[in-house]
């Protein structure tokens, strides 16, 4: 992402995404409050007919909401206009501006950016894809890993005649050509450099040595699953032996805390914290070393919620800590939402009694 400093104090930047993984860095640094300058198309008076036509104008409005939209390559701004044409009068009016790969605009926050947004936007870009398959012989499904979720193309049953049936085998081949084929393909749609294959069985492995010989430039990595299907991805997406390829996806970072968390709670709990409340306690604290917060509690409607999902974030990264953002509608997303939404490991152990957040809150 192209990002340019724009004022002395630091409060406006000039942004350009390049990737659809850069919208969703924005995503997840832009919050309520926040502005945004940029071309967005309006339908004005044209006349004194009451008339209408649609034009391109430059406002600037105060971040209400944003919205993502997972593999279109679109991130849309939802607000209201502070500044624009005189001559339409729109200021005041609803507006959103549409922000995809290619297109400049001036984000700002008042207070200025930290020097840690600023890399993180500097630092962002295209971080690749990874294509997961899951396949035994009675199901099997296809998903696409990226950065800010999983896509699931194909998730379906197989009818199989049995073992003692002639027709099986070539019936077995017939399937892993199948596979092999929505795997390649797949991976070339989605610009994919790597492919990952696991299952309970054989099976797996005709299909890897099927995707080879269709992709021999397609990174393969095979490796064991209890089952096949929706479950069997989930299951890889987990393993410590494909951790490598997806480390640097951020719920992949999330499984791991995740894990971490559930073996501190069966040690007490006092190095793991949930919940908003108790986590903007801990935050205050300077105690948090890494959090898991899904993105939804960021731009929550209640206002209360989302002022104090916005001060842990910037408590943690204040002091040093990492923050993990991941989309809801993800397999961790939910496991999350279920725990209220964050989930932090903390650096010091915080008794349940010094977690309790003041009256005044």
């Amino acid at each position: 992402m192209q990002v340019e400093v724009i004022d002395k104090r630091r409060e406006r930047l000039r942004v350009r995404p390049e990737s659809e993984e850069d919208l969703w860095i924005l995503k997840t640094i832009l919050r309520p409050g926040d502005y945004v300058v940029g071309k967005t198309y309006r339908d004005v008076a044209k006349g004194g007919k009451g008339e209408k036509e649609k034009r391109a104008i430059i406002v600037k409005i105060a971040i209400k909401n944003v919205e993502f939209q997972p593999f279109t390559g679109k991130l849309r701004l939802f607000g209201v206009i502070v500044e624009g044409p005189e001559e339409y009068g729109v200021k005041g009016k609803h507006q959103s501006i549409l922000l995809v790969p290619g297109k400049e605009v001036v984000i700002e926050r008042e207070g200025g950016w930290s020097n840690k947004v600023i890399e993180k936007l500097k630092e962002a870009g295209p971080r690749g894809r990874t294509v997961i398959a899951a396949a035994d012989y009675d199901e099997y499904a296809i998903a696409v890993l990226s950065p800010h979720g999983v896509k699931f193309i194909v998730d379906t049953g197989t009818s199989l005649p049995g073992k003692d049936d002639p027709s099986r085998e070539q019936e077995v081949r017939s399937l892993v050509e199948k596979i092999a084929d929505l795997i390649v393909r797949t991976a070339s749609e989605y610009k994919a450099p790597v492919a990952v294959v696991v299952g309970p069985g054989f099976l797996k492995k005709l299909v890897a040595e099927k995707v080879k010989a269709m992709a021999p430039n397609l990174r393969l990595i095979v490796d064991e699953s209890s089952m096949g299907g929706r479950a069997g991805v989930e299951e890889a997406m987990r393993r410590p032996s494909i951790w490598s390829v997806l480390q640097e996806y951020a719920i992949a970072e999330a499984e791991e805390v995740l894990a971490q968390a559930m073996k501190e709670a069966a040690h007490g709990g006092e190095r793991l914290a949930t919940g908003v409340d108790e986590t903007l306690v801990v935050s205050r604290m300077g105690a948090v070393d890494r959090i898991v917060v899904v993105d939804e509690l960021i731009y929550a409607l209640d206002d209360d919620v989302r002022r104090k999902v916005s001060e842990i974030l910037d408590e943690v990264e204040k002091r040093g800590g990492k923050v993990v953002i991941i989309p809801r509608d993800s397999p961790i997303g939910e496991r999350i939402w279920m725990m209220g939404g964050i989930v932090a490991l903390l650096r010091f152990p915080v008794p349940p009694s010094a977690r309790v957040l003041d009256g005044g809150d």
